[in-house]
Order: C-alpha cells, then sequence, then structure tokens
C-alpha cells in the first residue's frame, strides 16, 4: 500500500511538470508566431508605402463596362414636377484596400415617356424650388434589367445616400452658388437670371452616382451667353 501511495506521488508530479512544460510550449510557441506576424506585417506594410508613394494608387477598369441590368432609374422632381436626368455612375472596388481598385463605368438617363426636353428644368416664377429624388430598380418578368424609362415596372429602393449637392450657374456669370450636403431647398442659389448646372451625389456599398440637369431660370425674351 505504501510503494503504491509513492507512485501515485511521483505519477501526479510528473504530470504537473508535464502541464508545466506544455503551458511554456504554448506561449513559447505563441510568442513565436506573433513575431513572424509582425515581422511580416511591417515588410507588408513598407511594400505598400513604397508602392503608394511612387505608383499611388492603381487603378484598374474594367473594359466591360457595370453591369447595365443593375442600372437605376432616378426620379428627380422639382416642385413636384418631374424633369429627366443623365446620371454617370462609378462603382470602385478595392481589391487591395488603398493599393489596387478595380474601377467600373456607366451612362445611364432616366427618361419621362412622352417628353423630349431631355434633362431640362424651366423655371415658372414660383417663389420656392424644392428638389426632391427617389430610385428605383426596374424588371421584366421578375428579373431585373435596365432602367431607362418610367414605363417600366419599378420598384422603389431605399438604400442610396444622397451625400451631395452642387449648383452652378454656367451662364455668365459662371460661379458655383452652392456646394454641400444635399438640400431639398434650393430658392436661394437660383436667384440670379441664367442656366444653372444641378448634381446630386449619391452613393449606395461601392457605387458613387452624379446625377444632373439643367435649371433655366430666364426672364421672358431676354437671352443669356
Amino acid at each position: 500500500m505504501k510503494f503504491d501511495k509513492q507512485n501515485l506521488i511521483k505519477n501526479e508530479e510528473a504530470k504537473k511538470v508535464a502541464f508545466q512544460e506544455y503551458v511554456k510550449s504554448t506561449k513559447d510557441c505563441y510568442k513565436e508566431r506573433k513575431k513572424k506576424f509582425i515581422i511580416i506585417g511591417l515588410i507588408v506594410f513598407i511594400i505598400v508605402s513604397i508602392i503608394k508613394t511612387f505608383f499611388g494608387t492603381i487603378e484598374i477598369y474594367n473594359i466591360f463596362g457595370y453591369q447595365s441590368s443593375n442600372a437605376r432609374y432616378y426620379r428627380v422632381t422639382v416642385n413636384e414636377k418631374q424633369v429627366a436626368v443623365s446620371y454617370t455612375l462609378r462603382r470602385k472596388i478595392p481589391l487591395i484596400p488603398y493599393l489596387v481598385n478595380f474601377n467600373s463605368t456607366y451612362l445611364g438617363n432616366s427618361n419621362i415617356n412622352n417628353d423630349d426636353t431631355g434633362p431640362f428644368f424651366y423655371a415658372d416664377n414660383s417663389t420656392k424650388y424644392l428638389i426632391n429624388i427617389s430610385s428605383y430598380k426596374c424588371y421584366y418578368n421578375n428579373t431585373q434589367i435596365e432602367c431607362t424609362s418610367n414605363t417600366q415596372t419599378m420598384k422603389e429602393t431605399n438604400d442610396e445616400k444622397y451625400s451631395k449637392l452642387t449648383i452652378q450657374r454656367i451662364s455668365n456669370p459662371r460661379e458655383v452658388t452652392y456646394q454641400g450636403k444635399f438640400v431639398n431647398d434650393i430658392t436661394q442659389y437660383i436667384k440670379e437670371n441664367g442656366q444653372y448646372h444641378i448634381e446630386i451625389t449619391t452613393k449606395q456599398n461601392f457605387n458613387e452616382t452624379k446625377i444632373y440637369f439643367y435649371f433655366n431660370n430666364f426672364e421672358k425674351n431676354k437671352q443669356y451667353l
């Protein structure tokens, strides 16, 4: 019995030693892996910094362009009257963040059926001019297709963020009358006679879209260059 008790004590001590050695080995392995990760991270950072310094961000362009079936229809109204718009969509996917981007472009129009005036709005002597905008996906037999006209089957979306508005007077004297976050009331920025280029910037995932139309604010029978 005495012999068995001594063996039991020795076995317990051996287990403790083995466990301590295992813990030490695990810690050493973790420290070694952490050290390797730090070294690799520093090397990658140095390489990226050198490439960024000498070459900047590498832009790769999709020769096939943006998939047209994913294009949106933008319904823009001024004082609740819809105006046709044109837009430029740029999709930028960071293949390697801050280093390599993959870009696609799409040029689109949101036309109004039986309206051939194009992206132009004509002032109607209102005391206020309020802009509203919404976006839609278009479908044919439950399959999403390219959006070009308000006669298509549509479903309104709510994933776009209208982030910026730019209003530029493009007749003399040329000037930017407003540039900042999107606002609905543009009355104070189009007081002078002339033609204005109005651009709305919207963002959705990797997409940035610039939607624009022209606001004509001319006195009757008077032409501005």
